[in-house]
């Protein structure tokens, strides 16, 4: 046995009397990051009530969305406006169907679908 691998590691990636979640079995991988990385990295992932694997595999998958800081904020600046919009609408007694709000902001529905 490789040195720092704990044979319980090991007997997980064999799934021996389980059945494999997604039909393939799991391969042990590496990743190389600073210690600042991995356990800014892990913080984040335990906060969404994942490990590390696991993160790895939704990711992977593509069941897991990733946004730049830059981009959260480009969408908040048009979910704000858009809600300003609606307020203006709401006091004026008028009606703004959400794809004119979308619109006004250079967006359609699909820009939200991702």
């Amino acid at each position: 046995m490789p040195r720092g691998t704990h044979q319980n590691s090991l007997q997980n990636l064999t799934h021996e009397g389980r059945p494999l979640e997604y039909g393939e079995p799991k391969t042990g991988h590496r990743v190389t990051v600073t210690k600042t990385g991995w356990h800014n990295a892990k913080k984040l992932i335990s906060s969404l009530g994942m490990s590390v694997s696991e993160f790895l595999e939704e990711l992977g998958r593509g069941n897991v969305l990733i946004m730049k800081n830059q981009d959260i904020a480009e969408f908040q600046d048009a979910i704000d406006s858009a809600l300003l919009r609606q307020a203006i609408a709401q006091t004026n007694n008028e009606f703004v169907s959400p794809d004119e709000i979308l619109a006004e902001q250079g967006m359609t529905r699909v820009d939200l679908d991702g």
